[in-house]
C-alpha cells in the first residue's frame, strides 16, 4: 500500500482545484468535500481512523478551520497575540464581523503567514484530537492518523499558510 493510498483529502467551500493542484498524484476518490461544516470534517477524520487511513489533510479558507476548532470567539484574538502582533492588532481582530475581516487585518498588517501558520497549527491539532478519541486513544499524541492543515485566500486559490505532519 503507498502513501496515496492511506490518504484523504478533505476541502472546503472553493478550494477543490487548489487541493488537487497541491496533491496531484492522488486518485479522485481520495477527495472529499466538507463544505464549511465542522461535524463534516469531523465526520471525515472518523470515517479515515476506520477506513485506517494514515494521514488526512485539510485544504480549507479561514471560515471553515475557525469552525472545526469552534468559532470565532476569542480564537483569532488568542492567535494574534500568540504571534506577537501586538494588543491593538488583536483588538481590531477581535472586533472583526468576518472571518474575511480578520484576513484582510492580518494581511494589511503584514502577518497572515504567521497567523494563518498558526491557525493551521491549532486545526491540525484538533483534527489528530478527532482522530485519537475515534480510535478511542487518550490523548492526540496518540492519533492514528497525522494531520496537515492549508489554509487558502477566500478565492479558494492561493495556499497562506501550512502546518502538519507526515503520516507514519
Amino acid at each position: 500500500m503507498t502513501a496515496t493510498d492511506r490518504t484523504l483529502v478533505m476541502y472546503g467551500e472553493g478550494a477543490r482545484e487548489a487541493a488537487h493542484r497541491m496533491l496531484p498524484t492522488l486518485p479522485e476518490e481520495r477527495f472529499v468535500p466538507v463544505g464549511a461544516g465542522a461535524e463534516a470534517v469531523r465526520d471525515a477524520v472518523g470515517a479515515a481512523v476506520e477506513d485506517g487511513l494514515a494521514q488526512v489533510v485539510l485544504v480549507a479558507g479561514l471560515g471553515e478551520q475557525i469552525a472545526v476548532l469552534g468559532g470565532m470567539t476569542g480564537l483569532l484574538e488568542s492567535v494574534t497575540l500568540d504571534m506577537d502582533c501586538g494588543v491593538a492588532l488583536a483588538g481590531e481582530v477581535s472586533r472583526a464581523a468576518t472571518p474575511r475581516d480578520v484576513y484582510a487585518l492580518w494581511e494589511a498588517a503584514g502577518k497572515l503567514g504567521p497567523c494563518g501558520r498558526e491557525l493551521c497549527r491549532r486545526t491540525a491539532g484538533e483534527l489528530e484530537r478527532v482522530a485519537a478519541e475515534a480510535a478511542g486513544a487518550q490523548s492526540e499524541s496518540a492519533a492514528p492518523v497525522a494531520a496537515q492543515v492549508v489554509l487558502v485566500d477566500a478565492a479558494g486559490e492561493r495556499m497562506v499558510g501550512m502546518y502538519g505532519r507526515m503520516a507514519r
